[in-house]
């Protein structure tokens, strides 16, 4: 069977390719179709989710298809991405510049995220799409006999590049681990531009995405004397927890870096990209990237770790580069990027995670306007070092008892953030139970805390229902809580004195 995802054709002043539908704007319909998809055209309106992906430029430019699964995420074929046929696809930016239309939006491609047990990945987008309701995957595998419905804006019948989706059904063969085999019926086949399309079971009104469109013979595509209509889609039924997971592997922060007194949400997404979306009050803005290259400060478990605070006592978030070897550099808000930095401690191998000896904090603890470094060691103790212009001191004890809170795995964890608007950092103890309290900072030490929140037991590292953090949103001088769930939501509640309330989505990611 032909791979027709990485063919071209030069015609019109376009390049074609890719295994299935994918060349056309449009959109799919669950109504079944009696033509070759090759298809007849979708109606207008339905299945927004379908995507139109081009990758490369110019003579060399190809095309293939998607699903939008994540309002920032499409899901397609790996190889539509190969820089070469057969070529491996490396997790990252694209190595070809690539867009995708989804709905009215034509976005930047910035990062693929291959599987490595089939021809699947996830692509995200340059910002979300928020106009579009996304497809839901299967729960259940695909069966013999039964009809999927394939889509996708590749060649049809009678045309190099046709100008909508359309769409077609197919008759399950056989279903082995990773994939599935189709035949089209009346006609109808894969072309090039489909690759990476979906095939979707219907369900009632509404479809699900089965699989996409991998391999084809291409029978009764424009330009082919092939009439086997036979193909083999990649299955992604199942890979709901996957594509969750991809989602959720950034890193997300809150941080002035405007300064303008409202946190900023700052993203370090798994590309390497530094995206800062700016506080506008109600909601946060689409994102502009800052810096990049950061990819192996993501995990935590490669180069090293960034967090982002105001060092320097100008209003802006610097950004602080802790690497494995265990230097500390601070890189200077320039108001559009940070700078090259300058080393401003060392001898802090063993505190990147907490699984070592412990772990670092950075906040304004003495009320200066400048982050000091908070040290929290496995054996429970924590001490603040004061800020001096180009380095912390060697710091004074404040705390003990903490060292179930150091790898986030046993008690809880810890957060340090003003939350009662004097300028100086409290302490929040966030509690495996789902239980937030406040410690108020005294000077010199922090006190016994108030209750303030409660039912964030799934919350804790991330591995739950979101993460949380805490910064001054609302611009009052008094820490909020950022809620950010796995579904891509990110939700400030204000903080009213003695308590945050309900609060409100301010964008979804």
């Amino acid at each position: 069977m032909p791979d027709i995802r990485t063919r071209s054709r030069q015609a019109r002043g376009t390049v074609t390719a890719g295994v299935v539908l994918a060349v056309a704007a449009g959109l799919l319909t669950a109504a079944p179709i009696a033509h070759a998809m090759s298809g007849a055209p979708a109606a207008a309106g339905d299945q927004a989710f379908a995507a139109r992906l081009r990758i490369g430029e110019g003579d060399t430019m190809r095309a293939c298809s998607g699903a939008l699964v994540q309002q920032q995420w499409l899901l397609t074929a790996t190889s539509c991405f190969a820089p070469a046929p057969g070529a491996v696809v490396k997790p990252g930016k694209p190595v070809l510049k690539s867009s995708a239309t989804v709905g009215k939006q034509t976005l930047d491609v910035v990062e693929v995220v291959p599987r490595d047990d089939r021809d699947v990945a996830m692509v995200r987008l340059a910002e979300p799409v928020t106009a579009v309701k996304p497809v839901v995957l299967a729960a259940d595998a695909p069966t013999a006999g039964e009809t999927l419905l394939g889509s996708g804006f590749g060649r049809t019948a009678t045309e190099w590049v046709p100008d909508q989706l359309h769409t077609g059904d197919f008759r399950v063969d056989s279903v082995a681990g990773t994939t599935v085999a189709l035949t089209g019926q009346d006609g109808v086949s894969v072309c090039k531009g489909d690759a990476g399309g979906p095939a979707l079971r219907r369900k009632g009104a509404e479809v699900e995405l089965t699989a996409v469109h991998s391999l084809s013979w291409q029978g009764g595509c424009f330009g082919e004397t092939e009439t086997r209509t036979g193909a083999v889609d990649a299955r992604v039924d199942g890979l709901t927890d996957w594509v969750k997971d991809v989602r959720n592997r950034d890193r997300n922060y809150s941080a002035d870096i405007d300064g303008d007194g409202k946190a900023d949400l700052v993203v370090l997404r798994t590309n390497g990209d530094i995206v800062v979306h700016r506080n506008q009050g109600d909601t946060f803005a689409p994102g502009q990237v800052m810096s990049g290259g950061w990819d192996l400060f993501v995990t935590w478990k490669d180069l090293g770790r960034l967090y982002f605070a105001d060092v320097d006592g100008d209003g802006k978030a610097d950004m602080i580069v802790h690497t494995k070897d265990g230097n500390i550099a601070v890189r200077t808000n320039h108001g559009t990027y940070f700078d090259q930095g300058k080393q401003w401690s060392s001898g802090w191998d063993r505190f990147i995670d907490g699984s070592d000896l412990g772990r670092l904090y950075f906040a304004d603890v003495d009320g200066d306007r400048k982050a000091d470094m908070i040290v929290h060691t496995k054996d429970g103790n924590i001490a603040v070092r004061t800020n001096h212009g180009t380095y912390w001191d060697q710091g004074k004890q404040w705390s003990s008892g903490w060292d179930l809170f150091v790898t986030w795995k046993d008690l809880g964890r810890l957060y340090f953030a003003d939350v009662d608007g004097d300028g100086k950092a409290d302490m929040i103890v966030h509690t495996k139970d789902g239980n937030i309290a406040v410690r108020t900072n005294h000077g010199t030490y922090w006190d016994q805390g108030k209750q303030w929140s409660s039912g964030w037991d799934r919350f804790i590292d991330g591995t739950g229902l979101g993460v949380l953090e805490f910064g001054d949103a609302t611009g009052d001088g008094k820490a909020d809580l950022f809620v950010l769930t796995k579904d891509g939501k990110v939700a400030v509640r204000a903080n009213h004195g003695t308590y945050w309330d309900q609060g409100k989505v301010m964008i979804t990611l």
